[in-house]
């Protein structure tokens, strides 16, 4: 008579105690990493370390500021819902004040008061 083995399983159901190959590698570096600290080695000479700057913040926007950017590309706001990749009623929310735009959106809202014209320009006139 054959028997299971026993597994163990997370909560999505997947096998859990075995480790795949690249789990071995990144386990592997970190470890490498862990002993170049402890060594006290700078760790430019092991690994590849870049610095980047990232952009400032984005800008506040309250109602009358994502009302201003949309009628700056002269376009209803289930148009500029599409152009954003948002629902029309969360851009209703915006202009309304009920819900300030997230961090992602107000970055984008940046970017169309930077070049209204290219936004603009992705709008094509139906025939």
């Amino acid at each position: 008579m054959k028997t299971k083995k026993n597994s163990r399983k997370d909560s999505r159901g997947r096998q859990v105690g075995r480790i795949t190959p690249k789990g071995r590698e990144i386990l592997a570096s970190l470890a490498e990493a862990i002993e170049v600290e402890w060594a006290g080695i700078p760790i430019e000479s092991r690994f590849t370390v870049r610095t980047v700057e990232l952009p400032d913040e984005p800008a506040a926007y309250d109602a009358a500021a994502v009302r201003a950017t949309r009628r700056k590309i002269g376009v209803s706001q289930a148009i500029f819902a599409h152009l954003m990749g948002v629902s029309a009623m969360l851009v209703r929310a915006w202009e309304q004040g009920q819900r300030p735009p997230a961090r992602w959106a107000r970055r984008l809202l940046d970017e169309v008061n930077r070049d209204p014209r290219h936004w603009r320009g992705m709008l094509r006139k139906a025939s």
